[in-house]
């Protein structure tokens, strides 16, 4: 018989994390862009991974006669260490200092930086026990944690049918294999790779293999155009149509003279496509084939900016409980308190219907296209990223610019089906989630008779303190994560951190270095411009 010892069981509560996305508000987001760039992600940084992930599958199956997971991995674990090493050292070799050409972003690059000698065994990075040298966790490297994803939905790889190993596409895949075998030492890579040591110069044989030289692979590059830009018929499949559209916008907005550098490329991909304007306010004139994607990614930048205002009222309510309340607050209504003294100069206005002030600010809102001007909701949006939330004095204007966001959306108002250009999921646009669907809907319905103090409150508390408990407890049940910041107590609501606002990251600066991979962009001056190449490319693009 058990005792009652052995019957007990201690249960481990969740550890605590600091999470993302505490009030859901960047669901949407993240699901736009997903469609505007299908086959890029934020980890998918360069585009000869493309074609060097369905070689490596092959050459491993004509190469070596025992096709075993930890064959496999074992090869591709060193092939990845062994190409992030080429780039590596042809950019030291060279003496440039432009690792965009080089090893950027190359899987495992930070670790391998290490190696300054000219004597190095692969196999102390390679290898999958844990110490301070290997290169990647995930026993697949860079295959299985960034890659294998997006190549799989491009049907360039796929599940081996039996091995256990990923496998590559025999159209698509066997293209880009064969053609990157053709412009690469293959025999001489893989006996570098089997080496017990390697040295410099041994890398040195093997520049072909560095990013830099995919332009004058012809084979390869051409496939990897078609690929990407979506040039012929069976490319446009699983997303390319919508792909190309992207990047020969991206292309367009590159080749355009009007331009301000004090702008990162995806600063004014945001501002000119939410505009449909450029820089200096003028009308972003494009052909047919990219109209959709301007619409798309001026869809995305709106829904950009109320994620951006909702998280920022939110950030600023729960650091002044931290600066006012010693960190806690009774009940959820009084974080609606909070806010109101947050915006205490809005004065008069707040006994205001939120109808008339609306209709005011319509007034005098700055026109759409003029994103420069220091009113703009634009403007108003990167001043709440960068305001240092850690900053007690900035608490005021953070809440006094996140409302003015909201304020002007609703001004510029809402179509009454802004995502025609997207097919939604349910789980990021269902009518209790945050995006601009809701706000119309909230507009119309829960604020319509609201003051505006009233309609601050019913924010603070709905889309904040209720919005923020709700995520945290379906992630706490569903993941077993805690990611509360503001903690349910038995009397008390107490913030555990305010979580800065920040917009999402929409793989802008991934297509542009897989852009400047293929020869389109080039830098001059810090400034992103077409090549000749890019010229071409771009007419084509706007053909259709």
């Amino acid at each position: 018989m058990s005792s009652p010892l052995e019957t007990v069981a201690w249960v481990k509560p969740p550890e605590p994390i600091r999470g993302l996305d505490h009030l859901g508000v960047q669901a949407p987001c993240i699901a736009l862009y997903a469609q505007l760039l299908p086959g890029i992600t934020n980890v998918t940084d360069r585009a000869r991974y493309y074609s060097f992930y369905p070689w490596i599958i092959w050459a491993f199956e004509q190469r070596y006669t025992g096709h075993s997971l930890d064959e496999f991995r074992r090869v591709l674990r060193r092939a990845e260490c062994l190409f992030a090493l080429v780039a590596i050292r042809h950019a030291r070799i060279l003496g440039d200092t432009d690792e965009g050409r080089h090893g950027r972003a190359m899987v495992g690059r930070e670790r391998l930086l290490r190696i300054e000698e000219d004597c190095f065994a692969l196999g102390d990075y390679a290898t999958t026990a844990e110490g301070a040298n290997r290169y990647f966790k995930n026993h697949l490297g860079g295959l299985g944690q960034y890659y294998f994803g997006p190549l799989r939905d491009l049907r360039v790889l796929d599940h081996h049918e039996s091995a256990g190993y990923p496998g590559y596409d025999k159209e698509l895949g066997r293209k880009l294999a064969e053609a990157f075998a053709s412009a690469v030492p293959a025999d001489a890579f893989f006996r570098v790779l089997e080496q017990p040591t390697a040295t410099g110069q041994e890398l040195d044989e093997l520049a072909t293999f560095c990013p830099c030289g995919l332009a004058a692979s012809a084979a390869e590059h051409e496939i990897l155009l078609d690929l990407f830009l979506a040039r012929t018929e069976p490319f446009r499949q699983n997303g390319g149509t919508i792909r190309r559209a992207s990047l020969g916008l991206m292309l367009d907005l590159a080749s355009q003279t009007v331009r301000d550098p004090e702008y990162t490329f995806e600063g004014l991909l945001r501002g000119s496509t939410y505009a449909g304007a450029l820089v200096d306010g003028s009308t972003w004139q494009v052909a047919e084939p990219h109209e959709s994607a301007l619409r798309g990614w001026g869809t995305y930048q709106r829904n950009e900016l109320l994620s951006i205002a909702v998280q920022g009222l939110f950030a600023a309510v729960l650091r002044a409980i931290e600066r006012d309340e010693a960190h806690s607050i009774r009940q959820a209504s009084d974080a609606a308190d909070i806010a109101v003294r947050l915006l205490a100069s809005m004065g008069a206005d707040l006994t205001l219907s939120l109808a008339a002030l609306v209709t005011r600010v319509r007034a005098e809102l700055p026109p759409l296209t003029d994103w420069q001007h220091e009113d703009h909701e634009l403007q108003r949006g990167w001043r709440v990223q960068n305001l240092h939330l850690d900053d007690d004095t900035n608490l005021e204007e953070i809440a006094q610019e996140s409302v003015a966001i909201l304020l002007a959306l609703l001004a510029r108002g809402v179509d009454e089906y802004p995502y025609a250009d997207f097919e939604l999921n349910s789980e990021s646009f269902d009518p209790g989630e945050i995006h601009l669907l809701s706000l119309r809907q909230a507009a119309k319905n829960d604020w319509a008779d609201l003051t505006v103090e009233a309609w601050i409150r019913w924010v603070t508390v709905q889309w904040g303190v209720v919005r923020h408990l709700r995520v945290a407890l379906r992630k706490l049940r569903g993941e077993r994560r805690d990611t509360f910041r503001i903690r349910p107590l038995e009397s008390e609501l107490r913030v555990v951190e305010a979580p800065a606002p920040v917009f999402t990251l929409p793989r802008v600066t991934r297509a542009q270095q897989i852009l400047r991979d293929l020869g389109l962009v080039a830098y001059d001056k810090g400034v992103l411009g077409l090549t000749d190449r890019g010229r071409t490319e771009l007419e084509t693009c706007r053909v259709g």
